[in-house]
């Protein structure tokens, strides 16, 4: 990698020997020592390869710039003078003498330059050069891009110019596990739209050692300048002879690079092996801006072409791709003992961010499916008993979507990959995914019913992937929420029909609409379709609205275009788009076409997804009659008729089509719809009827408002008999009050009395619902007068539900979800019944190991930690080190932070700077539980704060993982000091894409500050009524 070296000489006087050009392919030869020598002469130049910052300095006639190499006498004289405290003195006379001729002179020179002028067509010079290419619509910043030889880049857009397409790259790859290094070749196919001098690519940390061009007949074309802008990662080269329209050529380079330690591009990672012995591999992971990172390409999701693959590996090792090994060829007479070339199948025409490649020492489970693709899952030899379960689920839900669009899988394979150090959950890259561990592996007799289904989830989210995302691909990212939408919609249609007792749909608002509602209610949230442009940005939309929400507005669309023509319009959508790209008004296009334009679903779906938000429905009764408002739900301190309601600016005016769903007390099974077309609506209503219920099942992404008399009709229903509504709409109606709450639009005292019938509930959803809230107040009370009558509420509600799910194993998957919800949170209040029974359970594993109930351990674990001292915290740490289960690991790291001694949790904080003891992947999982826990949060805020620097090294360029330490950290601060302190740390500070992260952090102290000083009176007031 080039960097700019500190003792650069200044441009306009190199010496001739510090001057180097590099010739076009064929003219230059480098030895083994580095040296560049020119064929037909006895000539070396030295090459230092730190000239400049972080790529190649490729130099033309007009580059000039020093280089570093040895020392003259005279400059090694001046450093021993300096260095060693010596004195270098002169007399005065000389001194002045000295300065009045350099003055003179530096006097004589400008009042030249002034004169004359420039005297040469060179861009060195500053101007802009004649073929400098500044689009309307640059989206870079306002100053003139700068190459990193200081030329102006004559490329002046973060994007790449349309006129040149990729059809073809041919890579070989050459990295080296031990040394890091990597040596690289690609050869690109590509077409050229019009005549130009000028291609531009990207590049990103690549020292380009070669490069060639060649039009269709082989024939070698001279490229006379090639410059490279590192802050859009690009590369321009420029040729003497034009690329004439509608003709293809191919340019060859090679390069070097380093495997990185982030979890980015093509980087090292590292497992433990049976024997102790740490084991090395090479991934990569691309999205969305990495592929650049391990060979130079057009890294933009529309450039797709197809992928031939070589791959130079050690024997002891095996290499995968997208596609399937074709032939294996022993390298080693000229390359090295023991080197292996893999050589693999050409990829079908694909987006550069799904190209993947692993060098490995994996072993691996395989089977096929019916139509005979075959499915492998590669793991680290001592996980290859976990995967079982992965393989089965992938083979079976392969086969669902296959059913479910109406179209084949179109690789030969599907891999599955466990990937020790991974920053995401998991990536779907075309025929080889990779998983981090507990996204992947299952051990039936260890792993938790939520670990275990939350495997499934995963799977099924990247094999919607293969056919949403890879088949058909957005254009560009800020539709990145019709791949990841409609993966985490469809995700839970895969595992539904897989398992149908775990009711996924059921679990569907619980995971993916209610926390979407939460964090789209803020103001600094954003539209599901949202520009963006440089790649911080587009990190930044990796986000809980570009997935949830999207996924939620889809479960909504489901609903009332109905399942059937849901399926027939995927079907279209996907076989008219196969192999390129669409945009979301193309997918609405293709759905009204299936409803033979009865609906307009663009228009329609245009208000939800071009604006941010969603709206509050207000329900209020007049007699006879019902009135049905909506409005823009925000969480805000500011007043109803603030302006910050209507900003930014919407061209819907914050106005949405809404199909509005109810039923009656007269009738609980007639489902009724109503569409609210941006407008409010009236209807009419039998006098006998005293509530209704809308957005049944919660299947409409708005909340509801209703009048004070019918809330109160609707507690009392749920307290004589809950089980009128199902457990969605019980779910529903805990959600919206304790939201509405939080916004100022309910007083407390309606969600605590609606809580008192949990005392009866006995399903899950419901229960977690409701537990989410209930933690989010603790956390919010804990310095307040009613935090510990609170607490004593909270355990008067769960008494008779602990004792209901009991410490079997027994009941349905939701019971098993329940119960592990229950006595957790049981722990965390102090339920005296709870935290004896899972204090002996602790003992006894801990003392004469005797195994827990997998359902159990996080209760158990959490009991022994929080309730005892350091003999505990150590024993669960040991464990934490020592276990092979990754699944145990991720339990063992949240029971440790909910130790009650601060001394533990800040030497447990200080544990997650070291990569060895903590995987950077997990610190958030460690920074979230101390900081949800009240003996820690200030501790973590304080960590944070402390090691801010060291965490962004640690992470590197994944910012959107600094972003949820933020988020994570700050989510439960409630005081005036709390804002002052993290809005002064943050002042001015670049968090690149952890921007928006901070903006909502921010927005959320300051909205938990405003709650706490509105309701807490009121809340201690209701409490001291009621627990007596």
């Amino acid at each position: 990698m080039i960097e700019r070296s500190d003792n650069t000489m200044p441009q306009g006087s190199p010496s001739p020997a510090d001057v180097i050009r590099l010739e076009p392919m064929g003219r230059f030869k480098q030895t083994q020592n580095g040296n560049v020598r020119l064929q037909g002469t006895n000539h070396t130049a030295q090459i230092n390869h730190s000239i400049c910052q972080s790529s190649p300095l490729i130099h033309n006639t007009c580059d000039t710039g020093g280089v570093a190499g040895t020392e003259s006498p005279a400059g090694a004289t001046k450093k021993s003078l300096y260095e060693n405290n010596g004195v270098a003195a002169c007399s005065h006379n000389r001194a002045l003498c000295i300065a009045t001729v350099v003055f003179a002179l530096l006097f004589t020179i400008a009042v030249i330059i002034a004169f004359t002028g420039p005297q040469s067509d060179c861009t060195c010079a500053g101007e802009k050069p004649p073929n400098f290419v500044d689009e309307h619509w640059n989206v870079t910043k306002a100053f003139i891009p700068r190459a990193t030889n200081g030329q102006i880049f004559p490329w002046n857009n973060i994007r790449l110019p349309t006129f040149v397409r990729p059809t073809r790259y041919n890579i070989t790859i050459h990295p080296n596990l031990t040394t890091l290094e990597v040596k690289g070749q690609v050869s690109i196919e590509f077409h050229v739209e019009k005549d130009t001098h000028f291609i531009v690519l990207h590049s990103k940390n690549l020292s380009i050692t070669d490069k060639m061009v060649q039009d269709r007949k082989g024939h070698h074309m001279r490229i006379t300048k090639m410059l490279e802008y590192t802050g859009a990662q690009q590369l321009y080269i420029e040729m003497k002879e034009k690329f004439r329209k509608k003709h293809n050529y191919t340019l060859m380079i090679r390069f070097t690079s380093k495997l990185g330690r982030e979890f980015e591009g093509f980087y090292i990672s590292s497992y433990i092996n049976r024997d102790g012995e740490k084991r090395y591999l090479a991934t990569t992971h691309f999205e969305p801006t990495y592929a650049r990172a391990a060979f130079p390409c057009f890294d933009e999701p529309n450039f797709k072409a197809k992928f031939k693959m070589s791959i130079f590996r050690d024997r002891f090792h095996i290499a995968l791709f997208n596609m399937p090994v074709i032939n294996t060829e022993d390298v080693g007479f000229y390359m090295g003992t023991g080197l292996l070339r893999d050589d693999f199948q050409e990829s079908v025409e694909m987006s550069t961010y799904l190209v993947a490649f692993i060098i490995c020492d994996y072993t691996h489970l395989s089977r096929q499916t019916q139509r005979g693709v075959s499915v492998s899952v590669y793991t680290p030899s001592p996980y290859i008993s976990q995967a079982s379960f992965a393989l089965n689920t992938t083979t079976h839900i392969l086969e669902y979507f296959e059913d479910f669009f109406g179209v084949s899988y179109p690789l030969p394979k599907q891999d599955l990959a466990a990937i020790p150090d991974f920053a995401t959950g998991a990536m779907e890259n075309w025929g080889l995914i990779t998983y981090r561990e507990t996204a992947i592996l299952y051990d039936p007799i260890e792993t938790s019913t939520t670990a275990h289904q939350y495997v499934a989830i995963v799977i099924a989210h990247e094999l919607a992937h293969q056919w949403f995302g890879n088949l058909v691909t957005m254009k560009w990212w800020n539709d990145l929420w019709l791949n990841e939408g409609f993966a985490s919609y469809l995700e839970y249609l895969g595992v539904d029909n897989l398992f149908p007792e775990w009711k996924m749909m059921e679990q569907f608002i619980l995971d993916k609409t209610q926390p979407a509602l939460a964090l789209d209610a803020l103001s600094s949230s954003h539209p599901i379709s949202v520009a963006v442009h440089d790649p911080a940005e587009i990190e930044a939309i990796f986000d809980t609205i570009s997935y949830s929400k999207g996924a939620a507005i889809l479960y909504m669309l489901s609903k009332f275009l109905q399942q059937e023509t849901l399926q027939n319009g995927l079907n279209d959508y996907l076989n008219t788009y196969k192999y390129s790209n669409a945009d979301t008004k193309d997918l609405w296009n293709v759905f009204s076409r299936n409803t033979n334009q009865s609906l307009e679903v663009k228009v329609i779906m245009d208000t939800w997804t071009q604006q941010m938000g969603f709206p509050l429905i207000t329900i209020t009764r007049e007699e006879n009659e019902v009135i049905v408002t909506q409005e823009r739900f925000l969480l805000t301190v500011e007043s109803m008729n603030s302006s910050i309601r209507s900003f930014p600016k919407s061209k819907y005016d914050y106005k949405w089509y809404v199909p509005l769903s109810y039923f009656t007390s007269n009738d609980t099974q007639t489902v009724y719809n109503v569409w609210m077309n941006m407008t409010d609506v009236r209807f009419e209503l039998d006098p006998n009827i005293t509530w209704i219920k809308a957005n049944v099942n919660q299947s409409g992404f708005y909340r509801v408002m209703y009048d004070e008399a019918m809330w109160r009709s609707l507690v009392n229903v749920l307290r004589n008999n809950h089980t009128v509504f199902n457990p969605a709409d019980r779910a529903n109606l805990i959600d919206d009050a304790f939201t509405l709450c939080r916004a100022g639009l309910l007083n407390a005292s309606i969600p605590l009395e609606l809580s008192l019938y949990l005392s009866k509930e006995r399903d899950y959803v419901p229960w977690a619902t409701a537990i989410e809230h209930f933690q989010s107040w603790s956390r919010r009370l804990s310095e307040s007068l009613a935090y510990k009558l609170f607490l004593k509420y909270m355990r008067k509600l769960l008494t008779p539900v602990a004792k209901y799910v009991g410490w079997g194993n027994q009941g349905s998957h939701l019971d098993k979800l329940m119960r592990t919800e229950i006595l957790s949170t049981a722990i965390l209040c102090e339920l005296n019944e709870t935290v004896t029974q899972a204090k002996q359970e602790f003992q006894k594993w801990m003392t004469s190991n005797e195994s827990i109930n997998p359902d159990l351990k996080e209760v158990v674990y959490s009991a022994g930690i929080k309730y005892g001292g350091m003999t505990e915290w150590q024993h669960c740490w040991n464990l934490y080190n020592s276990t092979t289960i990754p699944s145990e690991r991720k339990l063992l790291l949240k029971a440790l932070g909910v130790a009650s001694d601060p001394w533990l949790l800040q030497r447990y904080l200080l544990e997650t700077l070291d990569r060895n003891m903590v995987k950077p992947q997990d610190v958030k999982i460690v920074l979230a539980v101390v900081a949800a826990n009240p003996e820690g949060r200030l501790l973590a805020w304080r960590h944070l704060k402390a090691y801010w620097p060291t965490m962004h090294s640690l992470f590197g360029n994944a910012t959107f993982m600094m972003g949820s330490l933020i988020s994570a950290v700050t989510a439960h601060l409630s005081t005036p000091y709390d804002y002052y302190e993290v809005s002064t740390y943050f002042n001015g500070m670049n968090v690149g894409s952890a921007a928006r992260a901070l903006e909502q952090s921010l927005e959320t102290i300051k909205l938990n500050i405003n709650w706490v000083s509105q309701n807490e009176a009121d809340i201690y007031t209701w409490l001291r009524n009621y627990v007596k």
